[in-house]
Formats: structure tokens, sequence, C-alpha cells
């Protein structure tokens, strides 16, 4: 089995799809080495980590809407908030 996946990774990192990934990796790559893309890790590192996984598990708890509970629920605490607002900093939004 573990061939079988070898070669279905090498097959998708050889078409156009994995180019992609290459190049959304190297994106990533160059946020994270800059001092936003450090500072963001740290929080997640840290309190902002457990500010995401409150707001997860609230979202995956509800049938309505889980991506409004989420963005709510992160919103709704001082970490949360400051976790997405340096977020939005280092990609741009």
């Amino acid at each position: 089995m573990p061939n079988e996946y070898e070669s279905m990774a090498r097959a998708l990192m050889g078409s156009p799809q994995g180019a992609k990934i290459f190049q959304t990796l190297d994106k990533l790559s160059a946020v994270c080495a800059s001092q936003n893309g450090r500072q963001l890790i740290a929080m997640l590192a840290g309190s902002g980590s457990d500010a995401l996984r409150q707001a997860a598990m609230a979202a995956n708890a509800t049938d309505k809407d889980p991506a409004r509970v989420l963005v709510s629920n992160l919103l709704g605490t001082k970490e949360g908030a400051a976790l997405v607002a340096k977020t939005i900093e280092v990609i741009g939004v």
C-alpha cells in the first residue's frame, strides 16, 4: 500500500494541480518567515489556539451555519479577535 500512495503522490505533484500546491506552499513559507507570520505562529502556539479550538467546538456542535458560529465565537473573545486581526494583517485581506 505505501508504494501505491507514493505513486499517487508523485502523480499529483507532477500535475498542474501539484504545481499549484507547491506555489501555495512557497507563498505560505514566505508568509511564515515574515515578522508578522512569526507573530501569528506565536499567537497560535499560545492562547490563540485555545480561542480557535473553543470556536471550532461550538461550530461543530451546531446544525445552523457553522461558519457563522465559528466566526462569531472566535470574535467574541479577546484572544480570538486578536488572532483574526493578525491573520488578516498577515494574509493582506
